[in-house]
């Protein structure tokens, strides 16, 4: 099946032979498998035989207790599972609509979750490494005691699946005391390139998603080299235009229903390059929408910015323009007039000089989004070893963590 292509034509700048077989070499360095939190580079070839069927099994029980799945994480627990549910359109025919709590701190948003939970059908799925996350701990507190009052204790823990260390944290404590069905978390893959784990697969299962095809596309991209000799220019790519002053990437996609693959793109090279004073900062726009507040900024405002689009060639669903849109639009597919949109921007972007990459995917599917996810996380992790960073840990986050559990100890 096509792999996602790389068009780096309209980039303005060409990664030294130098820098892409660095590239290169770092990411052979990386599938060796020998620094800590890099045990998602082969993790499509060797994850557990027997995780996939258990999480069909467990899924299959879930999805006959429930109309709603609510799944409790924040940054990396949640953001891809959301990610993908919403590229695909939602849950399958039959299969329970996901929903996601724990990812702020806002009653406002989880006090409607009293109602859901009274007038549906309900379980939990919580996805924290140690229980202790505030966000995660808070909303499985507050929606567990919901579910005691609707379902009782002893049903209540029949409706929950947790995801978490398997030895340690207080989660794992409670799991242990209350019977929870559990899923571990790899202590070697860190939050933001858990994609292809539990935490991420398991609420997919229960939605419906094709687990199989998720994986196999992150497996055959993982091991084409013929692919990654071109497809690691875009980390280069990166670099390159970091060094030359670009401080900005522009994350955007002309389908609304990739707006949380936008937000997913934001954690990763966000929590992964952001530190010692480097990084690129990601932002991302949905489109068209967003050219019409964003698109003056970006066709002449300073330009510390490059783009990269996020581009779907084929939709499974289209709509015919009525006559009633006149002449010029009448009888054409809308789909076709996005795809013109997306060709004019880049002509009107390119004569105002802006570093353009375009990333194609050729449909939106299982396979698609595993070769997707994949790709940006290894572009990731190589652009920040590029930079001289760690892209797998988080130093920073630590500090405002602390001063909020200062202000509540007072």
């Amino acid at each position: 099946m096509d792999m996602i292509r790389l068009d780096l034509e309209k980039a303005r700048i060409s990664a030294d032979s130098g820098i892409v077989t660095k590239a290169l070499e770092i990411r052979e360095e990386l599938k060796q498998d020998k620094e800590a939190y890099t045990g998602w580079v082969n993790w499509p070839f060797t994850m557990p035989a027997e995780w996939m069927p258990e999480m069909d099994r467990v899924a299959a029980d879930i999805r006959s207790k429930c109309g709603k799945l609510i799944v409790i994480g924040i940054g990396g627990s949640y953001l891809g599972s959301a990610a993908i549910i919403e590229a695909l359109g939602g849950s399958k025919p039959g299969c329970p609509e996901l929903l996601f709590a724990g990812n702020n701190m806002s009653g406002y948003y989880h006090a409607d979750f009293k109602r859901i939970i009274e007038e549906n059908d309900v379980c939990l799925c919580v996805v924290s490494k140690s229980g202790g996350t505030m966000e995660s701990r808070l909303a499985f507190s507050i929606l567990k005691d919901w579910m005691y009052e609707k379902y009782g204790k002893e049903e209540t823990a029949k409706r929950i699946v947790a995801v978490t260390d398997p030895k340690k944290g207080v989660l794992r404590e409670e799991c242990d005391r209350e019977g929870y069905v559990t899923f571990e978390i790899p202590g070697n893959i860190g939050g933001r390139y858990s994609a292809f784990t539990p935490g991420i697969m398991f609420p997919l299962a229960v939605a419906g998603v094709d687990l199989k095809a998720f994986v196999k596309g992150a497996a055959d991209i993982c091991s084409d080299e013929a692919f990654w000799k071109d497809g690691l220019r875009y980390a280069a790519s990166r670099f390159a235009l970091l060094e030359a002053g670009k401080k900005i990437e522009v994350f955007e996609y002309y389908d609304p229903s990739l707006r949380l693959i936008g937000e997913w793109c934001k954690q990763l090279f966000g929590e992964s390059e952001g530190k010692e004073g480097k990084g690129l900062f990601p932002a991302s726009l949905t489109f068209s929408t967003d050219l019409h507040s964003m698109g003056q900024y970006l066709q002449q405002g300073p330009q510390i910015f490059f783009e990269t689009i996020l581009n779907v060639v084929k939709r499974d669903r289209d709509v015919k323009v009525p006559e009633s849109a006149g002449p010029e639009l009448a009888g054409r597919s809308l789909n076709d007039i996005n795809a013109m949109a997306v060709k004019g921007v880049m002509a009107a972007h390119e004569k105002a000089d802006i570093p353009m990459i375009r990333i194609d995917m050729e449909e939106m599917n299982e396979y698609a989004l595993g070769q997707l996810l994949y790709f940006l996380m290894m572009t990731s992790a190589v652009t920040g070893k590029l930079m001289g960073i760690d892209p797998f840990n988080q130093p920073g986050v630590e500090d405002y963590k602390q001063e909020i559990r200062n202000l509540l100890g007072q």
